[in-house]
């Protein structure tokens, strides 16, 4: 059947749903994201291209910026995808959803953005051009339409084969794990700006006068930076007078960028003229996603849409340049990695070309597009609704603060940030106690081999970077472990409370469709099971951490509320 049938089916069967106590929204919203795009690499951010200083980077999200309101600090949960997407669909930070490893799903028992809209009515559509935004992690769950824009399956399949025998040909043992390293690679050289356009065209031409909910998700500004990949020429626009040979191919890999050490430290390789070199080129993938995006705002004017839709623009999560001596994303919690775009336009509403300073957070986004569409709120929603900040005057309401976490790479992160102070701790497995109580993977303080404590406390306003830690007898440490304290205590409260779901139901499946069907194209139909499996036992549950500023946890398996 064609999408823009289904559609058609799903409009007249929410239209018959929707009860006199279910009011349809009064706007349509259209929320896109961005994946791994660096904030203040934006034309509205203050960014203009070094080398090529007379190309607007972004003159499409600028637009739409001096038609709403931008946000200043804002700031994502994370600094990797799934678990920052998570927070922007459900209101709920990392420590309340819990997705913060891939080996779970959303727990069944919360409730997304998507299905707030569908019970009140709207029509819904996600299409998304990345690996974790797939349905395995609970993505899907209230869209009439969740569809991949990413690589079609006959293609990838065709691609992954032919690497394949390329590594056989040098000698090299190929499984079915290898099959699925190669498909990861192939998601960051892949295009997919055109076909997520094209879904989006596709399910706006279907809607008419329905109320909808569609959300978009890019993925080409993440690495690999190869824009030529994506129109021929477009990165020499932005370093035209560049004769070096570096390129922006497998940017995390290339010894010639930098190297870890014996002892697990970064040494940069790369000089400081080929990585402007490589930062031109991010600049010109973000360019392309601008103009891809542009068309979809002009598609909405060209069918009468705009006038009665709320758009958002976020960023998943940014991208670190050497500013703490590293590269890519998923390894802290420092600003560049943290920092999110986020420009908000509601029609007739908000006053056009305002910039808001204060912090909010990225789980502040589902309650605020479901303020101004008219739809109830997400009964558990953590973060709050910014329409009270957006009114005219100062703003009324109490200052906000963050919480964030990066569970992956040792050590393990968590952080927290006011308009004030930002505090950082590492964290590194508990042996002891995750070996008393198994199942469980228990998080202690980390501290260094020199007997330092991995915790550190930066004033913002001094050092909006966070470069500069402060000392532990100045007095502004004490009080900001002090706010961070009594935020983790009440986040923990939150958590405490909310009900769950069996461990088992909250466990993703260890292959996606998507997945599957590849192995079992090249022939790895007995190796399924075998994919994705750690041993005999699950993968642990995260205890609940020690409160900052304390070594170890309390808590244990048998307390009421775990």
């Amino acid at each position: 059947m064609r999408p823009v049938r289904q559609l058609a089916l799903a409009v007249a069967a929410l239209a018959a749903a929707c009860g006199p106590n279910q009011p349809p929204p009064r706007r349509n919203v259209v929320l896109i994201s961005i994946d791994s795009l660096v904030r203040d690499r934006l034309g509205v951010y203050g960014h203009r291209p070094e080398f090529a200083p007379d190309i607007p980077i972004s003159p499409n999200l600028d637009a739409l910026a001096a038609a709403g309101v931008v946000f200043e600090d804002a700031h994502t949960t994370t600094s990797w995808t799934l678990p920052s997407h998570l927070a922007i669909l459900t209101g709920l930070s990392d420590h309340l959803h819990e997705v913060t490893v891939d080996k779970y799903r959303l727990d069944p028992k919360r409730r997304t953005l998507a299905e707030q809209f569908q019970a009140a009515g709207a029509v819904t559509a996600g299409f998304y051009s990345g690996p974790y935004l797939d349905p395995i992690y609970g993505f899907g769950r209230g869209f009439d339409r969740y569809e991949s824009g990413m690589m079609p399956p006959a293609e990838l399949e065709r691609r992954t084969a032919a690497l394949i025998e390329r590594m056989r040909a040098n000698g090299q043992q190929v499984t079915a794990t290898t099959a699925l390293e190669i498909r990861d690679r192939l998601s960051h050289v892949d295009v997919t700006s055109p076909r997520i356009e094209r879904l989006a065209f596709d399910f706006l031409a279907g809607v008419g006068d329905h109320p909808f909910f569609l959300f978009l998700h890019y993925f080409d500004a993440h690495y690999d930076y190869r824009p030529d990949a994506l129109e021929p020429g477009l990165g020499r626009r932005f370093d035209p007078d560049y004769r070096g040979d570096r390129t922006g191919a497998n940017w995390m890999f290339d010894p010639a960028v930098r190297e870890i050490d014996e002892r697990g430290r970064t040494v940069r390789h790369i000089s400081e003229r080929d990585l402007h070199h490589v930062l031109a080129l991010y600049d010109a993938e973000i360019h392309y996603v601008d103009r891809s995006i542009g068309r979809v705002l002009q598609r909405l004017r060209d069918l009468g849409l705009w006038q009665n839709t709320i758009v958002c623009v976020v960023s998943d999560h940014g991208d670190e340049f050497f500013e703490h001596g590293s590269i890519g994303h998923r390894s802290t919690l420092f600003p560049e990695q943290t920092e999110m775009a986020l420009i908000l336009r509601v029609p007739g509403e908000l006053e056009e070309g305002r910039r808001i300073p204060q912090l909010v957070r990225s789980y502040d986004v589902a309650p605020t597009l479901l303020d101004y569409a008219g739809v109830a709120p997400l009964p558990e929603a953590e973060g709050r609704s910014l329409r009270p900040l957006l009114g005219a005057g100062p703003p009324s309401e109490a200052g906000r603060e963050s919480l964030h976490r990066m569970f992956g790479a040792l050590p393990f992160r968590e952080a927290w940030r006011d308009a004030e102070f930002a505090v950082h701790r590492n964290l590194v497995p508990d042996q002891e106690l995750s070996a008393r109580h198994p199942g469980w993977l228990f998080l202690r303080q980390a501290w260094s081999a020199d007997g330092r404590r991995g915790l550190f406390v930066f004033d913002r306003r001094e050092d909006p970077d966070e470069l500069r830690p402060l000392p532990e007898d100045d007095p502004r440490f004490a009080r900001a472990l002090e706010r961070y304290r009594a935020a983790f205590a009440a986040a923990e409260e939150r958590r405490r409370a909310l009900p769950r779901s069996p461990l088992a139901e909250r466990y993703t499946a260890p292959l996606s469709e998507e997945a599957r069907a590849l192995l079992g194209g090249l022939g790895y139909v007995d190796e399924l099971e075998e994919v994705g499996d750690d041993g005999d036992l699950p993968f642990p549950q995260i205890a609940p951490l020690p409160p900052p500023g304390e070594d170890r946890s309390s808590w244990r398996p048998d307390d009421a509320g775990g």
